[in-house]
């Protein structure tokens, strides 16, 4: 019964609040031809302004209003042109309205303004990036660098302070992570991106998934009636080449929208790590030289039709298809700790083969009810993910003068099949009502995993299939949620914004060797707060409030093992359960100055504990549901643009987090003061402004980051970058990490035991890259528009 009248509110309450009266009408001149945007108004019977709407390029004008008396107004730069008293009880159309206007008023009036490079509105802050000359000539990438709150690191973009982050595109989420979406993000030139939403606190609307902030790359308007792109390619060298190559496709005419982007990599890189396992009686050190070649092609596609001038529907399109192949080598070196002599070596050859494809759809269509805001989005999506993984290693075992350990080879060939499926529905609808300003919606998701993993001993000629090391596991997750949300300006300077999200999850894990089956049924409610004061033009103070919720991805809920050599395995938890945290922000915007104070509590925290063998050595890296973490970040930014020519954008940021386990006998409590500093620096080299150079600084402090602790790092980035032929041909010189100091050092202590690693994944490289911009317009035939809305969530 709930469940039917959840549906029944949902499908009939929008009917019933949209059920109004229509007032249409045509505005023309005395020679009976129709004008174009001018503005007609409603007011009641006290001069309170009920509606208003611009009419089209016919004239006409549509307007929804509930009975009674009012008064119609037709303006025109502030002039009034027409004006009549009309009562309202059925739908009315007044026909045509004939009008003399101003041809003073009409003269064309240029206003020159500026927005300010930093906006704060009530749930997010806003970064328009078209006012800020070091995004100039580069891609969505170097405008994601220089944005406040936004780090971007080794093909990483992360949010100061979050564990995660989502990135969407004109309010669509981006199915990609990972470098597949650094690869996409710089397929967008930044001279067509309009403003970056960053909102560390998501509203109800969205999903509370993730203790993850969202970024809103707000891309300008395509222009009307014209079509267009860009061919773009780019050129790596570093220890191997990696090249890349893409194009962007626009076009728009009359009711039709479309674009299309497609990119392709091919080429390799060599990342780089080392770990040491300190033993009671020996210490295990380890290198991983390995080369990773990248051979992938990802698309969008996107199609809107706008049906008439309040209803738009459209059908969205994302694939992929992935071939890495990584070949490494292991070497391990085992000493003793009392002689300080090498006890044994074992070399462990790898070649790990893998094939990767992502589809997903999304129908949807966007209703508008009226001018002022009132609308019904809805969009049904699937998305597909495919992944095979063939790992074939090889471990050989040597006394320390190199001579071959009898009997103690291993060869091995590791088999991983994955597929997952999602299938979700949602509605969001927007009612702005006098006293305040509505949304309201639900989702629904369904989830389906299936996981196949096979272990085969090869050191004979015939493959053996090691069923203790074999697995099929299923999962499934059913998520339904609901929401509401509203916002009111409390006085002429205060504005609040209350909502509510519930979220009902069901999951299940089978695993079928052991028939073993996990289940969890949960339901949770997330608020939002957020208060906004805004002092003066130049000056806001905000205060927010969010809880948020992190699922464990479908990797970490399977109990299967993933070997990486004989002694290295990644091995899943089916008990794993959901964490949550708690955040408390407060931040002041004055002029090109930001700051903000920011709290967070993430309670039943996930993550991997590596777990050593003294005996054997063997390690095991398994998530777990271990720690409670508490940390406060005071975060700066501030943009000096007082120089022509010169833009530095300079950030500070002081983060103190405390991670504790839920007992010190595993992992011991750590914590941790870290400082970070970074300095973006752009310089114009010409009176053309079209040639351009950057200097990038980063420096952290050493860390904490989950139950592991991070040491001090910093790195140099540099670039130029110059157009020709009116800008529409681009090219660029970026050196990445210059003086080779980007690496990772962290260290983990379990059971007493320490271990420590380095990762230097992104190793120093040069880029070269060129983009050629082309289109035309076509003749004006009607004006066209286009919505868009956010994707279902994916893990």
């Amino acid at each position: 019964m709930k469940n039917q009248f959840l549906s029944f509110v949902l499908i009939f309450l929008p009917c019933v609040l949209f059920a109004q009266i229509q007032l249409t009408g045509k505005i023309t001149t005395k020679e009976n031809k129709a004008v174009e945007l001018i503005e007609v108004q409603v007011s009641n019977k006290d001069s309170i302004l009920v509606n208003y709407v611009l009419t089209d390029d016919k004239g006409r004008f549509s307007l929804t209003i509930i009975k009674g008396n009012y008064s119609l107004a037709i303006k025109q730069l502030g002039v009034v042109l027409h004006k009549q008293s009309i009562s309202l009880n059925e739908n009315l159309d007044l026909g045509n309205i004939p009008i003399t206007q101003n041809q003073q008023q009409l003269n064309e009036v240029i206003i020159s303004t500026k927005k300010k490079l930093i906006e704060r509105k009530v749930d997010r802050l806003i970064f328009n990036v078209e006012n800020s000359i070091s995004t100039s000539g580069g891609d969505a990438i170097d405008a994601l660098k220089i944005t406040p709150n936004i780090r971007v690191q080794n093909e990483s973009i992360n949010m100061i302070g979050k564990n995660r982050m989502s990135v969407m595109i004109d309010d669509r989420i981006i199915q990609l992570t990972g470098a597949d979406l650094t690869s996409f993000l710089k397929t967008i030139k930044s001279d067509n991106i309009k403003s970056i939403e960053v909102i560390t606190a998501p509203p109800a609307k969205y999903d509370a998934a993730g203790n993850s902030g969202i970024v809103n790359i707000k891309l300008k308007k395509a222009k009307k009636d014209s079509w267009g792109g860009d061919f773009n390619s780019s050129y790596t060298k570093a220890k191997f080449d990696l090249g890349s190559i893409g194009s962007v496709l626009n076009y728009q005419k009359n009711k039709t929208t479309i674009n299309a982007t497609i990119n392709y990599n091919n080429g390799s890189i060599a990342p780089y790590q080392e770990n040491y396992v300190y033993y009671p009686k020996v210490t295990w050190f380890e290198t991983n030289d390995k080369r990773t070649f990248q051979n992938d092609l990802s698309t969008q596609f996107n199609f809107d039709y706008q049906l008439n001038k309040k209803t738009i529907i459209g059908i969205q399109y994302g694939g992929s298809k992935s071939k890495p192949l990584d070949i490494g080598i292991s070497n391990s070196k085992i000493t003793d700790k009392i002689s300080s002599k090498i006890d044994s070596l074992i070399v462990t050859p790898t070649y790990v083969n893998s094939n990767k494809t992502t589809h997903s759809i999304n129908f949807y269509s966007l209703k508008k009810s009226d001018s002022i805001g009132k609308q019904i989005f809805f969009d049904v999506g699937y998305f597909e993910y495919n992944s095979n993984l063939d790992n074939k290693f090889s471990s050989n075992y040597y006394y320390a003068d190199g001579t071959e350990i009898p009997n103690r080879n291993l060869k091995a060939n590791n088999i991983s099949n994955q597929k997952i499926k999602i299938y979700t529905s949602k509605i969001d609808v927007d009612l702005p009502l006098k006293w305040a300003k509505i949304s309201f919606g639900a989702k629904i998701s369904f989830i389906k995993t299936n996981n196949q993993v096979a272990y085969y001993n090869t050191y004979n000629p015939e493959p053996i299939l090691d069923l203790t090391k074999s697995n099929l596991f299923n999962y499934t997750e059913n998520t339904q949620a609901i929401y509401i949300s509203g916002s009111k300006k409390l006085a002429k300077k205060w504005e609040l914004q209350l909502g509510l999200r519930a979220e009902n999850t069901t999951s299940k894990g089978v695993t079928e060797k052991i028939e073993q089956t996990n289940s969890n049924t949960y339901i949770r409610l997330f608020p939002t707060l957020y208060l906004i004061y805004t002092a003066n033009e130049n000056s806001t103070f905000s205060f927010n409030y969010n809880r948020r919720i992190d699922r464990p991805s479908y990797a970490d809920v399977n109990p299967f093992r993933l070997y990486s050599t004989a002694f290295n395995y990644l091995e899943g938890n089916p008990f794993l359960e959901p964490y949550f945290t708690n955040n408390i922000e407060i931040s002041i915007n004055y002029k090109n100055l930001y700051s903000s104070l920011s709290y967070k509590n993430l309670t039943n925290g996930i993550d991997y504990i590596t777990l050593v063998s003294p005996d054997t050595g063997i390690q095991i890296a398994k998530p777990s549901n271990f720690y409670t973490q508490n940390s406060i970040v005071l975060n700066e930014n501030y943009t000096f643009t007082k120089w022509n020519g010169y833009e530095n954008i300079i950030g500070f940021n002081f983060l103190y987090a405390v991670t504790s386990p839920k007992s010190n006998t595993i992992v011991p409590e750590i914590s941790n003061w870290t400082a970070s500093f970074n300095s973006y620096n752009s310089f114009v080299l010409n009176k053309k402004k079209n040639l351009k150079a950057s200097l990038d600084f980063v420096y952290t402090s050493p860390s904490v980051l989950g139950s592991y602790k991070l040491d001090s790092y910093y790195f140099f980035d540099a670039g130029i970058r110059m157009s020709f032929f009116e800008k529409k041909m681009k090219m660029a010189v970026s050196i990445v990490d210059v003086f080779r100091t980007n690496k990772m050092r962290y260290s983990q202590i379990v059971n007493s035991i320490q271990l420590t690693a380095l990762d230097y994944s992104n190793p120093q490289n040069v880029r070269f890259s060129i983009s050629y911009y082309f289109g035309k317009s076509f003749e004006r035939e009607e004006k066209s528009t286009s919505n868009e809305e956010e994707k279902n969530r994916v893990k």
